[in-house]
């Protein structure tokens, strides 16, 4: 699929065909919960972004529609946030009347932690919009502490033009064979390498490897968390196929590069493809559309797309108050209404003209006027059914950072052999989870 530049004209028109327009059967349910709140109340509604940039605005706009047609005096209120830790940890205890938007993983700690509502039974009958892989990774020990409401997937995105030159059609890329045949194309036939690759020591190795060892048939951890599964011969497969296969048909520079760089490259047309989110259309369209961006879904491929859900969720000292309008702002926030807002994207004033910047999660927005119009995001959401999971559990997350994504970085550089990695991440790893 290709996504052409759009235009300042075009998102207008998307804007006004658009609209938050809400029909009765769309927000019969949000009615009647509206009607159970009073009239008297202000919920904060604390994003991870600040409220004054082109994303916290985007939402901004969301939630003036939902105060327009349904809050009255009980408004919402947008405020800036961020992930760190600790402090929305203090704001769970101490700040009881916030909606709070929160990474997957961090719903799961705190819900863990006791710190969070039970949503389940408000939620349960909405549970089917959403595929079950994301749904999941907002509930822990059988209860549903985070609902989904925006995110990323990745992709395989590519250069139409390189493919062009190098005679490769990107339908006939339907495995892992025919891809690294793609990329071997392109070398013989431009200049340019065959894809951009990441290998640094950062956050981004740790995801990237991460969903080939899904797509292989590996494991990080079992289902319940307290055991390490990763050294396996399809993980050690896996690694070894993006080191020397692909690292093979990379930039020469990839074992010290980040995802940054990488978009740099291909925005720059050194390389042909590359592993990104939607944004990594929106960097070539931000930068004057030197090309068109083809996408192929990574289960095409046999490979897992990293995903990153944001969750909506509420503090469990939350006044009975603040639930009500809470829930009911939840169901607003998740209808296809509100996920269909997300499309619009965050206004660039030096482009003038709207870029996505995340996608909705709901999968059931094929017949939505703005994926009509640009079908491309359809592929985006579809990669929510086929997740690779970066953090599959809270204890996790001081293992990826002290251990994974330093270990990954010494196997790209060659200082230690794939077996060698998993062997040790077995090993801290079960002892980080015992501990946990």
């Amino acid at each position: 699929m290709t996504f052409r530049r759009i235009s300042a004209f075009l998102i207008a028109t998307g804007l006004m065909m658009c609209q938050l327009s809400c029909t009765p059967s769309n927000h019969a349910q949000s009615d009647t919960k509206k009607q159970t709140i009073s009239q008297t109340s202000t919920l904060s509604f604390r994003i991870t972004w600040k409220d004054y940039s082109g994303r916290g605005q985007a939402i901004q706009k969301i939630v003036d529609q939902y105060n327009q047609l349904f809050a009255d005096d009980a408004t919402i209120q947008l405020i800036s946030g961020d992930e760190d830790l600790a402090a929305v940890q203090t704001l769970l205890e101490e700040d009881s009347e916030t909606v709070f938007v929160l990474p997957y993983r961090y719903v799961q700690y705190f819900g863990n932690l006791g710190l969070l509502t039970d949503l389940t039974s408000d939620f349960n009958e909405e549970k089917s919009a959403f595929y079950p892989e994301v749904w999941a990774l907002g509930t822990t020990n059988g209860n549903t502490y985070g609902i989904p409401w925006l995110g990323h997937t990745m992709c395989l995105l590519y250069n139409e033009s390189l493919l062009a030159a190098a005679g490769v059609n990107p339908e006939l890329i339907i495995d892992l064979d025919s891809f690294v045949s793609a990329l071997t194309a392109v070398e013989e036939k431009t200049s340019a390498r065959g894809i951009g690759l990441v290998g640094a020591d950062s956050n981004d190795i740790s995801w990237m490897v991460n969903q080939f060892i899904y797509g292989f048939g590996g494991k990080l951890v079992n289902q319940t968390g307290d055991k390490v599964l990763i050294n396996t011969r399809e993980s050690t497969d896996a690694i070894n196929f993006y080191k020397n296969v692909l690292g093979a048909h990379a930039q020469s520079t990839w074992t010290q590069d980040t995802g940054t760089e990488v978009m740099k490259y291909f925005l720059n047309q050194e390389v042909a493809f590359e592993i990104q989110g939607i944004w990594g259309i929106s960097d070539v369209q931000k930068n004057g559309s030197p090309f068109e961006v083809g996408v192929i879904p990574l289960k095409q491929i046999g490979v897992c797309s990293e995903i990153g859900p944001m969750m909506l969720a509420t503090p469990k000292n939350m006044s009975e108050q603040a639930k009500q309008q809470s829930i009911a702002f939840i169901h607003y926030m998740i209808s296809i209404d509100a996920q269909q807002a997300i499309l619009n994207g965050e206004y660039s004033p030096e482009h003038d003209a709207y870029y996505p910047f995340r996608t909705p999660i709901r999968k059931d927005m094929a017949n939505t006027q703005m994926m009509k119009m640009y079908p491309v995001y359809q592929v985006f959401i579809e990669g929510f059914e086929n997740p690779s999971i970066d953090v599959p559990v809270p204890a996790w997350q001081p293992i990826k950072k002290e251990f994974y994504e330093p270990g990954l970085h010494s196997v790209m550089i060659g200082a230690i052999s794939a077996e060698t990695f998993l062997k040790m991440i077995e090993t801290e790893g079960n002892k980080a989870l015992s501990a946990n």
